[in-house]
């Protein structure tokens, strides 16, 4: 959650900067656009600027299968754009969006625009490369690839300028002031280590077990009862996640039902009050 904070705040504080270098007071507020999947630390972010009169957002929808086009994320910006922000890969349904090619899209239309996207649910279970993705900003968070909850970190493209978040101390390259706790820091880095050296077993072992859950689940229940959420295409989904809809089920009954036997969720912890 800080993490996003921090790209989203400390892009739009740049753009606040560079309009008053210019003059521009009376231009309309900045804009931001954002798929309407992300995370609540993205979304709910984005609605607090947007009611301190801080900014304006446009939310692009995704398709069927959880999957936002490039082209409707470009169409959306405006004169007024300084940030895209679409996470990497979805926590529900597992669609992996295609940032390449939004940031291609997108500097084509408007080079100045800056690209963030939230790879929390991504590392340790597809390759993610900020060059690769020619993104400016990159999320990625401890625990969902073995590290201690806790501990975050935000990529931050070499020459972006992006203003302090804390005052007061040097440390982070003077971006965010304190003392850091250097075991957390040293567990994500171990983590991140142990999770390149194993990515190829590991995630082979994931889509495994994933694809035979879903097997299992279609074969064994009533035809058409069922419903895979997310792409049609597995590969486009992330190796450890599976969504499924049951006909005529009521989640939270069913939730009930197994819960003295199986772990699972009728959504992500994150978006629990919704759920």
């Amino acid at each position: 959650s800080e993490s996003d904070n921090f790209a989203i705040v400390g892009a739009l504080e740049m753009e606040e900067a560079r309009r008053r270098g210019a003059g521009g007071a009376a231009l309309p507020r900045p804009h931001v656009v954002a798929s309407n999947i992300e995370h609540p630390a993205v979304e709910l972010c984005i609605e607090a600027l947007c009611a301190a009169g801080r900014l304006e957002a446009t939310y692009v929808p995704v398709d069927e299968e959880g999957l936002v086009s490039a082209e409707a994320v470009a169409a959306a910006t405006t004169e007024q754009t300084f940030l895209v922000s679409v996470m990497h890969s979805n926590n529900e349904v597992g669609s992996v969006q295609p940032v390449r090619q939004i940031a291609d899209a997108v500097r084509a239309l408007r080079p100045s625009v800056l690209v963030h996207t939230d790879a929390a649910q991504s590392i340790g279970k597809v390759d993610v490369d900020t060059r690769a993705l020619g993104v400016d900003l990159l999320t990625l968070v401890g625990h969902k690839f073995g590290a201690p909850k806790g501990i975050a970190a935000l990529y931050i493209r070499s020459g972006l300028a992006l203003p302090r978040m804390i005052h007061g101390g040097g440390q982070e390259s003077g971006r965010r002031a304190g003392t850091e706790c250097t075991p957390m820091v040293v567990a994500l880095g171990t983590a991140a280590a142990i999770a390149r050296a194993e990515a190829a077993p590991l995630r082979e072992h994931m889509r495994r077990t994933r694809d035979a859950l879903e097997s299992a689940l279609v074969e064994r229940l009533p035809a058409g009862s069922t419903r895979v959420n997310g792409p049609a295409d597995a590969s486009r989904r992330l190796p450890n996640t599976l969504s499924i809809g049951l006909r005529d089920v009521r989640a939270a009954e069913l939730l009930e039902t197994l819960s003295e036997r199986l772990a699972a969720s009728a959504g992500a912890a994150c978006h629990a009050n919704a759920a």
